[in-house]
């Protein structure tokens, strides 16, 4: 056997090999529904282990914003599509270079590539048949080309490619700033929660007791059977009432654990706060916190970048209507025995222009320029809006500061009336049912006044998030008192037993 053909005999093994394989690929069984779903459950279910955080000792407003932006889900995605507009950016910058190619070939043909010629004027044969190249041959090439109006679009395109990379670095933001009110207003009102359940908690052991009471002196006779049944189902009723307290600090514990990325039953331990410390924010000036909020909300950011990559695409129209230069250069190698110059260079220049195009190029001109226009008005309705919203929070943050300081006026009257039932009882002037009948009552009143106090909280939190401000930046050493409100909102709660 020639060499020709053990050549010919392996391409046709490496073809019937290539088959075989599609064949193979294409009948291979595809993994069914369940199968599936069995798979990506529990690819997802250790994903998200792998990034939870196992515990959370004490946990502080500081350390559930810190926990919550480096492990919640959300954060996690955000980042993720960050990272691939970073990505598009860099492939966009390479796309400016200009294409280099370089090929190889190899062949073989069966018979020689002979010629004879045919004269103009006879038609009859005037030279014998003859060739100029090989049966076989093998040539290499490598060859740049440059064409200038696609580096110019290029040039756009990679300049829109890195805006939308800060875009989704903006989202960034913005998704950190929402988490971070979503983290303060959960802390807030799994706090306010667990105080409402302690008091709960021990009022719930006196019902108890008076619910045992009641029932031996049913047992005794020493109450009729009607007082004792009246009295022993107002004490359930309380308790029911009692275990929705706990329950609610309950969900406001789990709601604030998902937050913080923590995985499911975790135990979230918060430390200890004092919730009747006065609010007194310094003074503010709205006109500072309205030009605060137009340099520092994300979505401005966007709709500034937004009107940049439109107005590329205008430019981009424009350059279409110019025509299109190529520069082109290209190295060759061939083998062919009859060449008297096996090795060449060939430079070109070749220009290129739709003329039917031109009247497209400019209608999609002016439509583009009309786009940017629209894009700037969006922009325009969007900071009106972030100033709206700038003044509905402020009124929301004054009513929730009056609010608060009603509440704990009432509250520290139903503390002081307590007190003063509870005086009476030791004196033997009234009975034990008026207090725990007093006791719920301003369990009640310290519930309304702690989510009054939360309210306020939020409302703080509120403010930072629609002046767009990151979590963490004015925390201060003083974590719980960020100073945002005039003095006019300032809230001072009264002390235990009296009123402010």
């Amino acid at each position: 056997m020639t060499s020709d053909s053990r050549t010919r005999s392996t391409h046709r093994q490496r073809l019937a090999a290539l088959v075989a394989l599609a064949i193979l690929a294409g009948c291979a069984t595809q993994p069914g529904h369940e199968e599936l779903r069995a798979r990506h459950a529990a690819l997802d279910l250790a994903a998200y282990q792998a990034r939870a955080p196992q515990s959370a000792p004490s946990v502080t407003l500081r350390s559930a914003l810190e926990c919550a932006l480096n492990h919640n889900i959300e954060v996690w995605i955000a980042e993720q599509e960050r990272q691939f507009q970073h990505e598009l950016s860099t492939q966009s910058l390479l796309k400016l270079l200009p294409s280099l190619l370089a090929g190889a070939e190899s062949s073989w043909r069966s018979e020689l590539d002979a010629a004879s010629s045919e004269s103009l004027r006879r038609h009859k044969q005037s030279l014998e048949p003859s060739f100029s190249a090989d049966q076989s041959a093998r040539t290499f090439d490598i060859s740049m080309t440059w064409s200038l109006l696609d580096f110019g679009i290029s040039y756009f395109r990679a300049r829109q490619q890195a805006d939308r990379a800060w875009i989704a670095a903006q989202r960034v933001r913005r998704v950190k700033q929402d988490l971070a009110l979503q983290v303060t207003r959960a802390y807030w009102q799994a706090v306010t929660a667990r105080e409402s359940a302690r008091e709960a908690e021990r009022i719930g052991a006196e019902v108890e007791t008076r619910i045992a009471l009641s029932s031996a002196e049913i047992a005794e006779q020493a109450i009729s059977q009607i007082d004792g049944l009246r009295n022993e189902t107002k004490l359930l009723e309380q308790q029911e009432e009692l275990r929705r307290y706990q329950r609610a600090h309950r969900v406001a514990l789990t709601e604030l654990a998902t937050l913080m990325g923590l995985a499911p039953g975790t135990t979230v331990e918060l430390a200890e706060i004092d919730l009747d410390q006065p609010l007194v924010p310094p003074d503010t000036d709205v006109a500072a916190l309205e030009d605060e909020a137009l340099r520092n909300r994300p979505e401005l950011y966007e709709k500034d970048r937004e009107e940049e990559i439109s107005r590329a695409d205008a430019h981009v129209a424009i350059a279409q209507l110019f025509p299109n230069l190529n520069l082109s250069w290209r190295f060759d190698i061939d083998d062919n025995r009859f060449l008297v110059f096996n090795q060449w260079h060939t430079l070109g220049l070749r220009a290129a222009w739709d003329l039917l195009a031109i009247p497209q190029h400019l209608m999609q001109h002016h439509a583009l320029t009309l786009q940017t226009e629209l894009v700037a008005r969006r922009r325009t309705a969007l900071a009106v809006g972030i100033l709206t919203q700038l003044h509905l929070t402020l009124i929301d943050c004054a009513e929730a500061a009056a609010q608060c300081r009603l509440a704990g006026v009432i509250a520290a009257k139903h503390r002081a009336l307590l007190a003063a039932v509870e005086s009476t009882a030791s004196e033997g002037k009234s009975h034990d049912g008026e207090t725990v009948d007093q006791r719920m009552r301003y369990l009640k009143a310290r519930a309304r006044y702690l989510t009054a106090y939360a309210e306020f909280r939020i409302a703080q939190a509120r403010l930072r998030n629609t002046l767009g401000r990151d979590p963490g930046d004015d925390l201060g050493d003083d974590e719980f008192n960020p100073p945002l409100l005039p003095d006019a909102l300032q809230v001072s709660p009264p002390a235990e037993g009296g009123a402010s």
